[in-house]
């Protein structure tokens, strides 16, 4: 037995479930305003040295005063929008702060497809060099005061922070989280040091640190001991997160505290009792796209029940309807992802990338189309599904192997990438053909999403 639903029903279900999604979504520029940036400006920027290019994030504190400058090396692999935290907190508290990301090698001025180094000390020495290229781009800064300048790091860019410090005796501090491989130096680390990692870290567990401290400082210290004056720059300290692992050392609460005291008293200023901003954890970024997730949903639904009212033409509707939930779903990705996690935006000196995914899309989505017009079965629900499929997969799966050149390492993880973003457009395409908007519409929307988020997941290789 059919039984109907009232439309009024299903409109004020669909309004609650928006709402809701929506308060979800804002609700921590509410609650947490200072977490979005207030007092800085935040700008993504590409330096070029040695024939290397680096992502980095540059956050430069409001006003024209020259200000304290610390750079901090994000962790192997990891983009500088994790230690967001960091950034926010150290430019609310007047620092310039460069949070560097990964580095590749340059050839003819594009960035190779691939650099494999096996060595250890080959990496160390690699590191070392790019986080001095980084250390002269932000000390160059017409903002920033190169004699107040401080180091740190997160894993792989804390054990960069140990080697530039010993080279750069005007190092005012460095602040190391869960660097482990300090190097080998007959003289100790002449300037005020905080060593910290979490309880939980299995990478780099408290006791390693005790080891780290007597290599640096001739000191073994014990986790909350510190010693010295930052005076005379000896000031030594080791710090433990509770319940911290590696992972979320990158947005832990406790370390953005103590890094931003420390950077402060190593030029001579004293922390705040408030840090000026509200920590938030990569978890509740994720809560964040959810509920806005859902809300996108739920607001297309609602937009072709109203332009179906208002529109007799189909092309008008769904030009509208595609509209709604590309604008939406652009808005939630760029507010909460790409703030928080991982920066997807124009990457410019990759045009070649979007040049190849704009045609693959192209010329995919045109033979798909002309199929779709020759054979009747394409007309079904499951005909068309399987060509939203196509038009969906083909040119990604194509791009992704003409961009890696096959090469394993990198094609595994740029499939994982794409994987996570096909999944979520997967059912914004599935709402949309359920709305029943025309293919070559939502084609075009989709589209445009893919060339948006793809090429900025995929790392550098063309």
């Amino acid at each position: 037995m059919n039984i109907a639903i009232p439309t009024q029903y299903i409109t004020t279900a669909l309004l609650v479930v928006m709402v809701v999604a929506v308060a979800g979504w804002g609700a921590p520029f509410v609650l947490t305003p200072n977490a979005g940036g207030s007092g800085y400006t935040v700008e993504h920027v590409y330096i070029e040295a040695d024939d290397r290019i680096t992502i980095a994030t540059l956050y430069l504190p409001d006003g024209d005063e020259p200000s304290p400058g610390i750079v901090f090396g994000a962790g192997s692999g990891t983009a500088p929008a994790l230690y967001h935290n960091y950034g926010a907190a150290l430019a609310a508290n007047d620092f310039a702060v460069l949070i560097a990301g990964q580095t590749r090698e340059l050839e003819d001025e594009k960035p190779i497809r691939w650099e494999t180094r096996t060595e250890s000390s080959v990496l160390f020495q690699r590191a070392k060099a790019d986080y001095h290229n980084w250390v002269s781009y932000l000390a160059s800064h017409p903002r920033v005061d190169e004699e107040r300048m401080v180091l740190g790091g997160h894993s792989g860019g804390a054990n960069s922070a140990y080697r530039v410090a010993y080279e750069r005796p005007d190092t005012k501090g460095v602040v190391a989280i869960a660097g482990r491989f300090p190097p080998e130096r007959n003289e100790t680390l002449e300037t005020n040091l905080l060593l910290a990692t979490g309880s939980n870290d299995s990478l780099v567990p408290p006791s390693k640190l005790t080891n780290v401290s007597a290599e640096l400082t001739g000191t073994p210290l014990q986790p909350g001991q510190q010693v010295g004056s930052f005076e005379d720059g000896t000031a030594r300290r080791v710090v433990v997160a509770e319940g911290a692992t590696h992972l979320s050392e990158s947005d832990n609460s406790v370390l953005v505290r103590e890094t931003t005291d420390w950077a402060l008293q190593s030029i001579g200023e004293s922390p705040p009792a408030d840090l000026g901003i509200t920590v938030r954890s990569i978890g509740s970024v994720a809560y964040q796209f959810l509920f806005g997730f859902v809300g996108v949903l739920a607001a297309t639904t609602l937009t072709k029940r109203f332009v179906s009212m208002r529109f007799d033409d189909r092309r008008q509707r769904d030009a509208v309807v595609a509209a709604t939930w590309l604008v939406g779903f652009a808005t939630v990705v760029h507010t909460t992802v790409s703030q928080r996690i991982y920066h997807v935006g124009p990457m410019p000196e990759q045009v070649l990338k979007y040049v190849l995914l704009a045609g693959l899309l192209f010329a995919f989505g045109v033979a798909l189309d002309r199929l779709a017009s020759r054979i009747s079965w394409t007309d079904t629900m499951a005909g068309s599904s399987l060509l939203d499929l196509g038009f969906l997969l083909l040119p990604v799966g194509a791009f992704v192997l003409l961009s890696t050149r096959f090469v394993t390492f990198q094609l595994v993880t740029t499939v994982v990438l794409s994987s996570l973003v096909l999944v979520v457009l997967g059912v914004f395409f599935a709402e949309l053909a359920v709305l029943n908007v025309q293919r070559r519409a939502r084609w075009i929307a989709v589209g445009l999403t893919v060339l948006w988020l793809v090429p900025a997941i995929v790392p550098p290789y063309l």
